[in-house]
């Protein structure tokens, strides 16, 4: 077997198993939580477990020449699950009691080595322009915009650090140090390409590494 084709099975596995860890999670917290289909939206890490699913499958399934908008989505979806792993474990987790901690685990925790270690080995050659980091707050900010409209709507809020009580400044404060940390961690994650072990069968040519 070529270790392209190696590669793929173990991104098409490692998708795979966030995938029914994010499944079992959801279940759980469905069936035996406080929450309902509604409000799911509101927690981050099942947006970021989808975005690294999405990434891993999409990376399997390019081949050896690795557009831009492909290489972004890595970057940013192990940025995700790496600040959501903080986050939970620093600030949610003396208050969490996971019915399948296996699943938890890889949720906040395994997926964001997986995606971390997936983008420091395998990869284009040539690091991504510093204009490109930006796209890493997209989708926490169209989660945050979400949660807005929400807890103006009803009052409620995912997690206890955005609690309306707080009040504005509190959260917006909470909010940019998440914020302020993730673009460290992604400016990090982009400068390390230097690490890279495995490169692309052939050299990125330069109009893809601009072709989004």
């Amino acid at each position: 077997m070529s270790n392209g084709a190696t590669l793929r099975i173990l991104r098409l596995g490692a998708a795979l198993a966030i995938a029914v860890a994010l499944g079992f999670q959801g279940w759980a917290d469905l069936t035996h939580g406080t929450f309902t289909w509604g409000q799911l939206p509101g927690y981050f890490t099942p947006l970021a477990a989808i975005a690294g699913v999405v990434a891993l499958t999409a990376s399997a399934l390019a081949g050896p020449s690795e557009r831009v908008w492909l290489s972004l989505l890595r970057v940013n979806a192990a940025t995700y699950l790496v600040i959501a792993g903080i986050v939970y474990w620093a600030v949610l987790a003396q208050h969490a009691n996971p019915l399948f901690p296996w699943a938890n685990a890889i949720l906040h925790g395994g997926a964001g080595a997986i995606l971390v270690l997936d983008w420091l080995i395998v990869g284009r050659r040539r690091r991504l322009p510093v204009s490109t980091w930006w796209t890493v707050l997209l989708v926490p900010a169209g989660w945050a915009a979400f949660l807005l409209v929400r807890a103006a709507r009803d009052g409620w809020v995912p997690y206890p650090f955005l609690d309306p009580a707080r009040g504005a400044a509190a959260i917006a404060t909470t909010l940019s140090i998440i914020a302020a940390v993730g673009l460290a961690s992604v400016a990090v994650l982009h400068c390390a390409t230097g690490l890279r072990v495995v490169q692309p069968a052939r050299p990125d040519l330069p109009q893809q590494e601009h072709d989004a």
